[in-house]
């Protein structure tokens, strides 16, 4: 038995390099650098082929070796220190190796990004109430409703306990295994766990305003403030509503969890091309907007020769570095790619591996062109066919400038304007669309403060809806508050009334 292991493996790792050789041939015809697009303006041909190419990935024992990587310890504490944006960008760019690897007719595939700002353009303007039915990403990538009797299941994956409400089958699931055991016996789950989305509020912190807070617009200007902003903002808050294995360090298992990274990831660029991009560093090891001081799993300080810290190998094994893994199925797909952490700064500096996104038709758009010109209140999130904006988005922009009109008649610094209006958007989510939530007991143990942030990290309850900048446990804008009693409140139907009463309020506590 352990003789035919071995072969399989080595049939595995052999197969994988001859893949690898053949989708570098077949890539020279694709556009350099890659690519990489909103999933909102995938044609349904590429949206299939992207479907088809994971879930081959599965099929062939790649894609549960890549959630190994993200649960082994010192990976994952590494992955979310200092270096986050760096360890995933390199992460990611693996598993798209990966996917181009697969088949001639998948060598051009990029990774698609998650617009969710679209989702709070269409929460907030009342299209939709939850995050399901709020965009078409979650339901094209099989939904959250089972085909078979309904949970909630306890399921482990990789030796990561969790509960999940369904277990979906779909084209994109329907490969899925929960670790190498499973899959060398053939005991894989074949589906994909997963809590019911059609019961998850849209959180404040994928609104276009709080995005661009989260990057350009409340934090510090370096890597540690982008970082901390979209970290512990956005991205955290999407994982926790999601929940089930998206709320566990076992996120890796499912697809949206590239999708949303791949988020993470665009946001960070738009940070570099406007906050770095302009005045190049002399020397990136020494400015803050490219490199900051971070320590490993073994409390040592990172420096640039340090290889990312990377390990692949199922829960109870011991752990290969994937740099040095030769024998494991997916270390090729991490060849050619650096190694260390400061040449993932510029997507577009990567050699044969450079990126870029394409922010046609989103809200990024804008925020990418005008850097902290951005006016959140101004941008166009969502296009039609005929290229003008949505209705949701308009509805969404008119709020947005309201609020801003207002908060300008009391205050003249942008940044006191953004947080008055950040307030105000955190107390409307709470009375009128069903309240502002703390993360779970069962995500908090996930996003504990990284060690470098931890000492600036207010321990303090703050008051209702005050803005905080470190580490809250929970939304960063908005989750200090816990369930909302008031629902629906008569002032909520009327923008101009809700507008008055909240930042009434909100002066009259404050001040």
């Amino acid at each position: 038995m352990r003789y035919l292991y071995l072969l399989a493996t080595a049939l595995a790792v052999v197969s994988a390099q001859i893949a690898v050789v053949s989708a570098q041939i077949a890539t020279a015809a694709c556009p350099t650098p890659r690519i990489r697009r909103a999933w909102s303006q995938y044609c349904q041909a590429d949206k299939d082929l992207y479907i088809k190419a994971v879930s081959l990935g599965m099929k062939r024992g790649y894609h549960h070796r890549f959630v190994e990587i993200h649960i082994e310890p010192a990976s994952n504490s590494e992955a979310h220190e200092g270096f986050f944006f760096y360890w995933h960008r390199a992460y990611l760019l693996a598993y798209e190796n990966m996917l181009r690897s697969l088949g001639p007719q998948f060598a051009c595939i990029t990774l698609p990004y998650w617009d969710y700002a679209s989702l709070g353009a269409n929460f907030i303007s009342g299209e939709c109430t939850d995050m399901l039915n709020c965009g078409p990403l979650l339901k094209d990538f099989g939904g959250s409703l089972p085909q078979a009797a309904k949970g909630p299941y306890t399921l482990t994956v990789n030796g990561q306990v969790f509960q999940a409400d369904n277990c979906v089958v779909s084209p994109l699931t329907r490969n899925f295994c929960q670790n190498s055991t499973a899959f060398n016996s053939n005991k894989c789950f074949n589906c994909m766990p997963r809590n019911d989305w059609s019961k998850a509020a849209v959180p404040p912190d994928v609104n276009a305003l709080s995005v661009y807070n989260n990057v350009l617009g409340d934090v510090a200007p370096n890597l540690d403030g982008v970082t901390s902003g979209v970290q512990w903002g956005t991205h955290n808050m999407v994982h926790a509503v999601l929940d089930s294995t998206m709320g566990t360090f076992a996120s890796p298992s499912d697809p949206v969890f590239y999708a949303h990274h791949a988020t993470t990831d665009a946001l960070h660029a738009i940070y570099y091309k406007c906050v770095v991009g302009g005045v190049p560093p002399k020397n990136p090891y020494d400015d803050d907007r490219t490199w900051t001081t971070t320590r490993n799993f073994a409390g040592k300080t990172i420096v640039p020769s340090d290889l990312i810290t990377m390990k692949v190998g199922e829960a109870g094994t011991v752990p290969a570095s994937i740099w040095t893994a030769t024998s494991n199925p997916i270390y090729p797909f991490f060849q050619g790619i650096p190694q260390t952490y400061l040449p993932y700064a510029d997507t577009t500096k990567l050699g044969a591996y450079s990126y870029k996104y394409n922010f046609t038709g989103t809200m990024l758009e804008d925020m990418n062109k005008q850097c902290t010109a951005f006016k959140p209140a101004g941008a166009v999130l969502l296009t039609t066919d005929g290229g003008r904006p949505s209705a949701a988005a308009t509805k969404e922009s008119m709020w947005l400038r309201d609020a801003t009109i207002l908060a300008s008649n009391y205050y003249t610094e942008d940044s006191d304007i953004t947080h008055q209006v950040q307030m105000m958007l955190c107390v409307y989510y709470n009375e009128c669309l069903g309240g502002v939530f703390d993360y779970s007991d069962e995500f908090k143990p996930t996003s504990t403060c990284p060690r470098s942030l931890r000492a600036s990290a207010s321990s303090t309850t703050l008051p209702a809806a005050t803005p905080s900048s470190a580490c809250p446990a929970g939304s960063v804008r908005c989750s200090r508050r816990t369930r909302a009693t008031a629902l629906r409140r008569s002032f909520c139907r009327t923008t101009p009334s809700i507008l008055t009463t909240i930042f009434t309020t909100l002066r009259s506590v404050h001040a």
